[in-house]
């Protein structure tokens, strides 16, 4: 069965990678990133410039996107980045990146993501997440907000066919996770799946 699949993200390893699996089974990918010289190398149907640490410039997209399709089958939402530390500077930096981008994506394109008959959101977090104590670091507290904020959507989507899927990884191996985010309809809403 073909998809529709939002990819942000998509100029990264993981992105890349997951990009070229969908396309060959023959989903419709929509690949976002915020340069385009480097979207034109990413194997997808349509490729998307978008800042979606800008809420105004994410919504647009969404209202772009929505022109053309109907629904979106899955959204994997692949916008990372680490630094070390916990200063200010630190922490907005990661919480730009790994909490704005998801709440922003996932508000601008929930409709749509709901639309579908069994929608999935994927991202992908850390086993420096616990869930027994205080964050170890910026990091580690801005990758347990994005879960937090995955809960929150699974609640939020109780009772429909819609659900959003956090994968663990100690470090990120790009074929491996993308072998597992391209499964995600595979796995329950609320799944916390350690690869």
């Amino acid at each position: 069965m073909s998809r529709v699949v939002l990819v942000t993200g998509a100029t990264g390893d993981t992105g890349r990678a997951v990009c070229a699996l969908l396309t060959a089974r023959g989903d419709t990918v929509l690949a976002v990133g915020t340069d385009a010289s480097r979207l034109e190398t990413v194997d997808a149907a349509e490729r998307l410039v978008c800042d979606v640490t800008d809420r105004a410039a994410t919504d647009a997209l969404a209202a772009d996107v929505a022109t053309r399709y109907d629904h979106l089958d899955g959204i994997l939402h692949l916008v990372g980045g680490w630094k070390p530390g916990w200063g200010d500077e630190v922490t907005d930096w990661l919480n730009a990146r790994l909490v704005t981008t998801l709440l922003n994506v996932s508000e601008a394109f929930e409709g749509m993501l709901l639309a579908a008959p069994a929608g999935r959101l994927a991202i992908v977090s850390s086993t420096v997440v616990t869930r027994d104590g205080p964050p170890s670091s910026a990091y580690a507290a801005a990758k347990l907000a994005a879960e937090s904020w995955v809960d929150q959507l699974n609640a939020r989507w109780a009772g429909t066919p819609t659900g959003a899927v956090t994968f663990v990884v100690k470090a990120i191996d790009a074929p491996t996770a993308a072998d597992a985010l391209v499964d995600v309809w595979d796995r329950a809403a609320g799944d916390r799946v350690v690869l």
